[in-house]
């Protein structure tokens, strides 16, 4: 005896105008005005440009990179450059956007949460006036693509209290040494923020490493496990040797270590590690 099972209709993904069904206490409706016509230009954006097209690229397990300029075209960065006038945007915009993104397709929020969080972020933070006008213009219109590298093979992101890659000082440059595992953007990012372990003093620095930089390789990681991410590109990554000159680093008073998710980095250089 055969039984046939109907199975029901598969749900297609919201793409509606309006906000989300996932709001379910209604946060978007606490916006100011601007900030609402922020958020239809970049839902417009995903819903249109974006949601469409990542299935194939998921497909892939490649990277978009055609939206990294309607990225820089919704100007959601620029606010970082130390020359810009734009206030930096609300908690609550900032939630809003990582969840309409994460709508769309949960790499793009990674990659942008990588990007300006966690990268530009701890540029932000920790950085001199120096190292912000350096760095952050190119970055804020995605002209250069940031990555955050902490996480280790052996330690995972529980680094603080024995990071394995170390600094060492040699006149006026950095020695870096060690190896870095499951870093999103880290394949195509053009400026990564590596933490390392000062060999004499053990505290933990973080160093800008710019793509191109003698004895910094990167491999992409073999596993798709990580299925939200799948389409950063996460990297492992290895600096045996790779020399920095001292103002790619930055030390300041605070005495709080690197996290790998959530709120950067508090200051270049952690506590005691060992």
């Amino acid at each position: 005896m055969s039984v046939t099972v109907t199975l029901p209709a598969r749900p297609e993904p919201y793409l509606g105008s309006g906000p989300l069904p996932a709001d379910f206490y209604g946060y978007e409706e606490l916006l100011s005005d601007p900030e609402r016509e922020k958020v239809e230009r970049f839902r417009e954006f995903f819903r249109t440009e974006a949601a469409p097209i990542v299935d194939d690229y998921w497909a892939r397990a490649e990277f978009p990179f055609q939206l990294v300029k309607g990225f820089a075209e919704l100007g959601l960065a620029e606010w970082a450059d130390p020359d810009s006038k734009q206030p930096p945007p609300s908690s609550l915009l900032t939630g809003v956007m990582a969840m309409e993104m994460a709508h769309a397709d949960p790499s793009l929020s990674t990659f942008f949460g990588v990007h300006t969080g966690l990268a530009m972020g701890s540029i932000l933070t920790c950085g001199s006036e120096e190292q912000k006008r350096r760095w952050l213009p190119a970055m804020s219109r995605l002209e250069k693509i940031g990555a955050f590298a902490l996480t280790e093979p052996h330690g995972g992101s529980d680094v603080a209290g024995g990071m394995e890659t170390t600094a060492r000082r040699d006149g006026d440059e950095w020695v870096l040494d060690g190896a870095k595992r499951w870093i999103g953007n880290a394949t195509f990012a053009d400026r990564v923020v590596v933490w390392a372990r000062d060999v004499e003093t053990h505290h933990v620095l973080g160093f800008v490493v710019e793509k191109g930089t003698p004895g910094f390789h990167r491999r992409r990681s073999r596993t798709r496990s990580r299925c939200g991410s799948c389409r950063t590109l996460t990297s492992c990554s290895t600096t045996a040797g790779c020399r920095k000159p001292t103002g790619y680093s930055r030390r300041t008073r605070s005495r709080t270590p690197p996290r790998s998710c959530g709120r950067p980095a508090a200051a270049w250089r952690g506590r005691r590690s060992g």
